[in-house]
C-alpha cells in the first residue's frame, strides 16, 4: 500500500469515528436542555414543598441535652436554643472552660451546665440524674439530644498508634453510642429525637484521616440503625454533617493546634525506622503547617450548621441528613465530593479526591 492510500484510510477511519462519536451528542443535544430544566424543576418544587409543610413544635421549655459545649456548635446551638425557650442542658467537658462561663452568663437561668466526658460513665450517669430531677420539679422532660461533642484528629496510617485509634473511637463513637443509650428512656416518653453531628467525612473517606473518618462512617451507620429501630416509638433520629468549617469551631484554636504537635512529636517518635525513611521528619512538620492554613479555607461563621441543628430540633418533619456545606470559595470541595462518591466508579473518585485535595497533603521525603 502506497503512503498516500496509507495516509488517506487513516484520516477516514478517524473521520469516521469522530462522526460516530458525534451523532449521540447531536442527537441528544435537544434533550440537554429539557433534562437540564427538569432537574432544576424539581428541585424548585421540593423547596417549595418543604417550605409550605413546615410546621414547627410548641416551644414549652422542652429540655435540650447537648454534648461538647465547651467551644464551637455545641456552645452555639445551646444559647440560640435557650434564647428560644429551650430549657438547655450542656453538657461540657470542663464546667470552668471559658465557653462553659459564657453559657452560665449569658443564659438567664434556661442552660444548665453539666460536667459531661461523654467516655465517662460516671459523667453520663450523673448528667442523666440531673435531667430527671430537674423534669420532676419543672415538667421540662427531654425533648431532644444533640450528641455534638468530638474530636479532631490527622495522621497517616503508618503515623497514627493504635492508642489515638482508640482515643478518636472512644470519644467521636462509642461516646455518643454510651450517651444516646442512657438517655434514650427519657426520648422515648417525649416521643423526641436524637439528632447526631457526624461529618461530611462520615460520606467520604479522605487521606490522613483514617481515624477520624472512621468513627464519622461508623457514627453514620450506628444513627441510621438507630432510626430504624427508634420508628416504632415515634422517636425521630437526624444526621448534621458539617463539611468545612473547621476554622470557626475552635478545632483549629491555640489549643487544638498545641494537641496537633503534641500528637505529630508521639507519631514520628513511635514511628518505625522504616516508616522514618520513607517519609521524613519534614513530612509531618509540613502537616502541621497545612493543618494550620486549612481556617483560611473555612466557613467564616457557624450559621449553616446552626441553622440545621435549629431545623433537626423544632421541625416536625425534620430531614433525616442535613449535609452542610462550608468553605470559602463558591463550593465545599468535601461535600462535592461527598455527593460525587454515590454515583462516581471508585477509581474515578480516588482521582478526583487525590487531585483535588494534592495542594493540602505535603510531598514525600524522596519528593523534596
Amino acid at each position: 500500500m502506497k503512503v498516500a492510500e496509507f495516509l488517506g484510510l487513516q484520516v477516514f477511519e478517524s473521520a469516521y469515528l469522530f462522526v460516530l462519536f458525534c451523532i449521540p451528542i447531536v442527537v441528544a443535544q435537544k434533550y440537554i436542555g429539557t433534562i437540564v430544566l427538569l432537574i432544576l424543576v424539581m428541585l424548585a418544587m421540593s423547596t417549595l414543598m418543604r417550605k409550605l409543610l413546615y410546621k414547627s413544635i410548641d416551644i414549652k421549655g422542652q429540655g435540650t441535652l447537648i454534648t461538647g459545649c465547651d467551644t464551637g456548635f455545641g456552645n452555639a446551638i445551646a444559647m440560640r436554643l435557650s434564647a428560644m425557650g429551650f430549657t438547655v442542658f450542656a453538657g461540657c467537658l470542663n464546667p470552668e472552660s471559658e465557653g462553659a462561663k459564657r453559657l452560665k452568663e449569658q443564659a438567664s437561668g434556661k442552660i444548665h451546665v453539666l460536667k459531661m466526658d461523654i467516655t465517662n460513665d460516671a459523667d453520663v450517669k450523673s448528667a442523666m440524674e440531673y435531667v430527671t430531677e430537674t423534669h420532676k420539679s419543672t415538667g421540662c422532660g427531654l425533648w431532644a439530644l444533640i450528641n455534638n461533642a468530638g474530636v479532631n484528629f490527622l495522621g497517616d496510617i503508618d503515623f497514627c498508634t493504635m492508642d489515638m485509634y482508640h482515643k478518636i473511637m472512644n470519644v467521636n463513637l462509642f461516646g455518643m453510642v454510651q450517651t444516646t443509650k442512657a438517655f434514650l428512656p427519657h426520648l422515648r416518653k417525649s416521643k423526641g429525637r436524637v439528632i447526631n453531628v457526624t461529618s461530611v467525612r462520615g460520606r467520604c473517606a479522605f487521606p490522613v484521616a483514617s481515624a477520624y473518618t472512621m468513627a464519622k462512617f461508623a457514627g453514620e451507620a450506628f444513627s441510621d440503625s438507630l432510626r430504624l429501630e427508634m420508628r416504632k416509638f415515634g422517636m425521630k433520629v437526624v444526621i448534621v454533617e458539617p463539611g468545612n468549617f473547621g476554622g470557626a469551631t475552635g478545632m483549629l484554636n491555640e489549643k487544638s493546634l498545641a494537641i496537633m504537635r503534641r500528637d505529630f512529636d508521639t507519631m514520628w517518635a513511635e514511628a518505625g525506622e522504616e516508616v522514618k525513611e520513607k517519609y521524613g521528619k519534614e513530612y509531618l512538620d509540613r502537616l502541621f503547617e497545612g493543618a494550620k492554613g486549612t481556617s483560611a479555607t473555612s466557613y467564616p461563621t457557624l450559621g449553616p450548621v446552626l441553622d440545621a441543628l435549629e431545623d433537626a430540633v423544632i421541625n416536625q418533619s425534620p430531614r433525616v441528613r442535613y449535609l452542610v456545606d462550608g468553605g470559602k470559595g463558591f463550593f465545599d470541595v468535601f461535600c462535592l465530593l461527598a455527593r460525587l462518591n454515590s454515583f462516581l466508579p471508585e477509581t474515578l473518585m480516588d482521582w478526583m479526591v487525590s487531585r483535588l485535595l494534592s495542594r493540602e497533603l505535603p510531598p514525600l521525603k524522596a519528593d523534596l
